[in-house]
């Protein structure tokens, strides 16, 4: 929970307009600092998957702590033996008022009224102990002395568990959940936290964007070449490749606009090209120009750039 209201606080609370990046210096910047104000504040800071699962996960745990903290206060026998509550009588009830106490408790949970309820036998054991240690002089005399009418007890340690666990109609549920869990869920929790980690080096940069920098960078690598270098970062290959040939017709315009000053291009991946023109509309502010699809696109670039330009640098 912790980690979430710092996380909420930061999105809403937490940073400045100079903190993102979005001051206000020309007329021209005002349109593209209200945008960059929307996506890196607020509800747009919170849509990220790790946060969205480390929430419902919280969330989850949360409840089962609660719904166990109420079923063991409740029903547990961590709780101290009150024969006055278990009957639902005052503290100092008369001898009479126990007996009708007892008597209605009793037809309640009778096990003859309550067949295959395990619940209701317990209850009824436990109306037969408070009625016993009201009304039993030894065991009145045990359940002031050491809390419970049966004397001094030893004790137990065991590790509690919900009853419908334990019940025999849900077992091949718990078995199948137990199996999933185990078999499915775990296994791959594991290979696809070890698949991703495995990918990243220093500062999260993937092991594939420093071979690419390696294979491309030398000591005659001129500026102009840099932002079609940057394109090809392992980063961009999954988001930057094209999807529909309406994205290529754009792509195509687009590239018609910023080509003069663009470096010829050395690679023809599609995922190099789009990023490279992506780079350069945002370098001679033709961004205006592109459709939203293209914007969150550079977005995403310019959001993981700095690492990316640090690792290409080193």
């Amino acid at each position: 929970w912790w980690y979430i209201i710092k996380k909420v606080y930061r999105a809403f609370f937490g940073l400045s307009d100079a903190d993102i990046g979005a001051v206000v210096r020309t007329s021209d910047e005002k349109k593209k600092a209200a945008a960059l104000k929307k996506s890196q504040k607020g509800f747009s800071l919170l849509k990220s998957q790790a946060f969205v699962v480390n929430l419902l996960f919280t969330i989850a745990c949360t409840f089962l702590f609660v719904y166990l903290s109420v079923s063991v206060s409740n029903d547990g026998e961590v709780n101290s033996f009150d024969p006055f509550h278990i009957l639902g009588i005052d503290t100092g009830a008369d001898t009479k008022e126990i007996k009708k106490a007892y008597k209605k408790m009793s037809l309640m949970y009778h096990p003859d009224k309550n067949p295959n309820n395990p619940s209701a036998e317990a209850m009824f054991m436990m109306v037969a102990k408070a009625y016993e240690a009201l009304t039993d002089a030894t065991a009145k005399e045990n359940y002031e002395k050491y809390g419970n009418p049966d004397g001094k007890q030893s004790l137990e340690v065991s590790i509690g568990l919900p009853s419908w666990l334990l019940d025999t109609d849900n077992r091949n549920f718990v078995l199948m959940a137990y199996l999933l869990i185990m078999v499915v869920v775990i296994p791959f929790s594991v290979w696809r936290y070890y698949s991703d980690s495995s990918k990243f080096g220093e500062k999260d940069v993937m092991y594939d964007t420093y071979s690419w920098f390696h294979h491309t960078l030398n000591e005659h690598t001129i500026n102009k070449s840099l932002p079609e270098i940057f394109a090809g970062c392992a980063e961009f290959r999954q988001k930057n490749m094209p999807k529909t040939q309406a994205e290529k017709e754009e792509i195509g315009k687009t590239m018609t606009k910023v080509r003069s000053q663009m470096q010829k291009p050395k690679f023809n991946h599609p995922v190099c090209v789009k990023g490279n023109v992506l780079l350069h509309a945002h370098l001679l502010r033709k961004t205006d120009e592109l459709s939203e699809g293209l914007k969150a696109d550079l977005k995403y670039m310019l959001r993981v750039s700095s690492s990316l330009i640090d690792a290409m640098i080193s």
